[in-house]
């Protein structure tokens, strides 16, 4: 399934704001530094798509899709996160601010060595 990047950074905060109570549309607004109205929009996008279920005013529960998707992303950006840190010696904040910009364009080939390449150097 393809969705926007931004769609993809709203189920990464949501992958990462929930607890067994799902997440709140405050926390996931609050990470994004966005609106509260910005998140209820993505997240009507995001149930109609099949990645989350919610309630009107009530917590959000990713689905199995919404999970794997959200999951994938999330692997993609502390990959990228981790090469541009340990390899690279970017600053961690900088590498945290271009982990987000460079999961959403870079090539399916490109991400795959990257992933390749840092988990042979962690079995190193």
């Amino acid at each position: 399934m393809q969705i926007s990047p931004s769609l993809e950074d709203y189920l990464e905060a949501v992958l990462e704001t929930a607890d067994e109570d799902g997440a709140r549309t405050t926390d996931v607004a609050e990470k994004l530094g966005v609106s509260k109205a910005s998140v209820n929009q993505a997240m009507g996008v995001l149930a109609d798509h099949g990645l989350i279920e919610r309630e009107k005013y009530g917590p959000v529960f990713l689905t199995e899709n919404g999970m794997a998707l959200a999951q994938a992303v999330y692997k993609r950006h502390q990959t990228i996160k981790a090469f541009l840190v340990s390899i690279l010696g970017v600053d961690e904040k900088v590498a945290e601010e271009d982990a987000c910009q460079i999961e959403h364009v870079v090539s399916k080939d490109t991400m795959h060595r990257i992933i390749e390449f840092m988990e042979r150097r962690k079995d190193e």
